[in-house]
């Protein structure tokens, strides 16, 4: 016999909408309702559940995985910029691709990136003078960008980081205002809206096909992603469509970048609010590297750094929620998901539950050393998802985050006026802080 499920009502749902009360309402709802709620979204046309609970969520994304598709915000309203690429394909084409581009993401091939993820970084902390003031989220997006450029597609993109950035962002603001709406204008409409989100995606598309033709005429055989991707044959000889490759290119690209320089924004923003959570960090570093540049070898005596990146990944995840839609009727934990109904996934009101996370609103890396880890409850830390979805490039981006702490913390702090306002959060595609980052450089001395 199933359980019934709580519904949202309708006051809630209004904050949902609304970019200022949206998280407050992810975390507000399960505290009212419980580990699952009801509710009708876009004008009653889907039904949705809102699942703040590990044991469901594991549920849906792993132990009964192949009875969800993704989310339409996914499938349908990012089309237009992610085309078919591996964040949004799904059935057997999805499986597909994802085994032929396992292998730029082995660790094999992740030890090859190290040396630049670190000659990135380390060039990125020596344009910041002592003293001024600067946006963290945009060093660390243009970081982060120069960091994929170089390691999975060959190519010098810093020139295009402003552009890219700043096309990315309205592309995402549109979008995240469709999801928003009461009745969502399909993407193909030519509304002015929509318009603005195709114009950023053509931007976005000519630094894409860009690097795809570059590597084409150059001839030139590289051992990154972009070579791999121009080289695969299907079962016939035939090589990928160029479409298919941009889309690839398009979804790693952005995913690759956007995700993790957010992740280390929020971490440069809580270290700067927990000193002695930064000079514990900072001992760390010291006593190990005495001031050298970081290698893949060293990362495993750095734990302590490692731990304040999961740590602000779990109080800021860049992916906030995840969508799934119910291909049959599904029962999971006594609960039923109909066939169409949406699972959405509250990442961030289960990264905050106080059931799971002790006095959740605090920032204690400590909740992450390899003790503590192993007694979390399976599935209540998700900024990857899990299961035959979980991001390909997890790895990737803990490795980058490990090596851009270790690289650039070690010789600089990020420091916020003690009269600054607290940074809001802006949900949209991924969770950025509003109006940037701004914070003033102060370089350390290292003591020996």
């Amino acid at each position: 016999m199933t359980q019934s499920i709580p519904t949202v009502t309708f006051s809630e749902r209004l904050r949902l909408r609304r970019q200022e009360t949206r998280i407050d309402f992810l975390m507000t709802v399960p505290r009212r309702h419980g580990p699952i709620a009801r509710m009708s979204i876009w004008g009653g046309f889907f039904k949705a559940h809102l699942v703040t609970d590990p044991v469901l969520a594991h549920a849906v994304l792993v132990e009964q995985a192949d009875a969800f598709t993704k989310g339409p915000a996914l499938t349908y309203f990012m089309r237009p910029m992610l085309g078919n690429g591996l964040l949004s394909s799904e059935g057997e084409f999805h499986r597909k691709q994802r085994r032929m581009l396992a292998p730029s993401f082995m660790p094999k091939r992740l030890a090859e990136y190290a040396t630049t993820i670190v000659a990135r970084s380390d060039a990125a902390r020596r344009c910041l003078r002592d003293g001024e003031t600067v946006d963290v989220n945009n060093v660390m997006m243009r970081l982060t960008l120069e960091i994929v450029g170089e390691t999975l597609f060959g190519a010098e993109v810093g020139a295009e980081a402003a552009e890219v950035h700043e096309a990315l962002s309205d592309a995402m603001e549109q979008m995240s205002r469709t999801v928003r709406a009461v009745i969502p204008v399909p993407p193909t409409w030519p509304t002015p809206g929509n318009r603005r989100g195709m114009r950023a995606v053509a931007r976005l598309d000519r630094v894409i096909y860009g690097l795809i033709n570059e590597r084409r005429r150059s001839g030139v055989e590289r051992n990154d992603f972009l070579s791999m991707l121009l080289a695969l044959r299907d079962e016939a000889g035939g090589s990928m469509p160029d479409k298919q490759v941009r889309d690839e290119a398009m979804t790693i690209f952005l995913a690759g970048h956007e995700t993790t320089a957010n992740a280390l924004t929020w971490t440069f923003y809580l270290l700067a609010q927990h000193p002695a959570a930064r000079e514990r960090l900072e001992r760390e570093l010291d006593d190990h590297l005495n001031g050298r540049l970081p290698t893949m070898a060293d990362l495993s005596k750095l734990p302590y750094t490692m731990m304040v990146f999961k740590e602000a990944m779990r109080l800021y995840p860049p992916a906030y929620v995840i969508a799934r839609r119910a291909l049959r009727d599904v029962e999971i934990e006594g609960r039923l998901i109909s066939k169409g109904n949406l699972a959405i996934i509250n990442i961030i009101g289960m990264h905050r539950d106080p059931a799971l996370f002790a006095d959740p609103e605090r920032f204690d890396p400590e909740r992450f050393s390899p003790e503590a880890e192993k007694t979390m409850p399976k599935s209540a830390f998700l900024p990857f998802g899990a299961g035959p979805r979980v991001c390909i490039g997890n790895h990737f981006a803990l490795m980058e985050a490990h090596l851009v702490l270790a690289t650039i913390a070690q010789h600089l702090r990020f420091e916020r006026a003690p009269s600054a306002p607290l940074v809001e959060v802006e949900p949209l595609v991924t969770l950025r802080p509003r109006g940037g980052m701004p914070m003033t450089v102060r370089r350390r001395t290292i003591e020996a």
